[in-house]
């Protein structure tokens, strides 16, 4: 509408300043008579011209807060506001990345949701030193607790998951998050765009892409027959690869799928995208299906330290990134596979 005001602010989601609709205000005004100044608060509810996303914007301006400038041709001298603006939620300072949702781990997307979470009040302190525990998990779920950090980053240079020279890149990263915990130095602003470049590149290549790479595999057609392709439509999701199961390993799933479900009135069925989680009052059963290896797998929340593993089918996955939530990893090929684990799906139920 012609009447409608409209002011340009930073907007969250397009990441830039842009025109924004005023779709309501209030207007705040306190004067102190001993100094003759004023204070001047405008609240206001503002909606993206573009996006259409809505923010709460405070501008305040002090009466003494003004800038000078002169008219070269008559002389004149004029005087500008200068206004201080605040934005909720908070201007992001770093968006998460795109991969950020694909982390095989919950501790380490806790740990990242905090850090960004930080950064968005300024809190440069913490994110430096939660940079630190982040290198600190990515050594647990690659190498295992090495009982200290340096065997930690021996560990992973030894396995060759780190060269020579990444770990030389990685030395100050450590040495901040060292600083940051135990002698109160906070980076600047740039300094610690460099530490988050570097630790989220490693745990991308360490964690993320090995598991991308495996589902890329898995959208990939095979030469064998047997897997369905639909023209023009990506298997990317847990139900997409349902979808194109070959008969037999759709067969399992299925089966698989009416034993979880018919182990109590209270099971659900929860859609993620890389696989099914099967819930009661939190996840028993998180199933995923691979049609190119022709294998289900199916994580259990039971300790691994209680189950006679089968070495050929169970893998202890306490420290290993995956998706979906349970330390006891089955790999399951046949219908006998699964009347072998059918004990422990039960038995991760009634723990649920």
């Amino acid at each position: 509408m012609a009447n409608e005001t409209i002011e340009k602010f930073f907007c969250n989601e397009c990441k830039r300043h842009n025109r924004h609709f005023i779709r309501a205000e209030h207007k705040n005004e306190e004067h102190d008579y001993r100094s003759g100044t004023d204070l001047t608060s405008r609240y206001l509810i503002a909606e993206c011209c573009g996006c259409e996303h809505v923010a709460l914007i405070r501008k305040t301006h002090f009466s003494e807060n003004v800038d000078q400038f002169q008219d070269p041709s008559t002389g004149a001298v004029y005087l500008e506001k200068l206004w201080d603006e605040e934005i909720y939620p908070p201007v992001t300072y770093r968006a998460s990345p795109t991969w950020f949702d694909d982390l095989p781990d919950d501790t380490l997307r806790a740990i990242s949701a905090e850090i960004y979470k930080s950064l968005q009040s300024g809190s440069y302190y913490l994110a430096t030193f939660g940079s630190r525990t982040l290198i600190d998990r990515l050594i647990v779920l690659t190498v295992g607790d090495k009982g200290n950090f340096p065997r930690g980053l021996q560990a992973l240079q030894d396995e060759g998951k780190l060269s020579l020279h990444e770990r030389e890149i990685l030395s100050p990263i450590v040495d901040a998050g060292n600083a940051a915990a135990h002698r109160g130095w906070a980076p600047t602003k740039e300094q610690i765009a460099v530490i988050l470049d570097t630790v989220e590149g490693l745990i991308h290549r360490l964690l993320v892409l090995p598991k991308l790479a495996e589902e890329l595999e898995e959208a990939v057609p095979s030469r064998n027959a047997g897997v369905k392709v639909v023209a023009g439509k990506p298997v990317v999701t847990v139900n997409d690869k349902i979808d194109a199961a070959p008969k037999h390993l759709r067969a399992i799933y299925d089966e698989l799928s009416r034993m979880l479900r018919g182990l109590g009135d209270d099971v659900t069925v929860h859609p993620q995208k890389h696989y099914m989680a099967f819930r009661r009052n939190r996840n028993f059963a998180s199933v995923q299906i691979y049609n190119q290896k022709r294998v289900v797998r199916v994580y259990l929340n039971l300790d691994p330290d209680t189950v006679e593993l089968y070495p050929t089918m169970m893998r202890d996955v306490r420290q290993i990134g995956h998706f979906g939530t349970g330390d006891l990893e089955i790999t399951i090929k046949s219908m006998e596979d699964l009347k072998k684990v059918s004990p422990m799906i039960i038995a991760s139920f009634d723990a649920s």
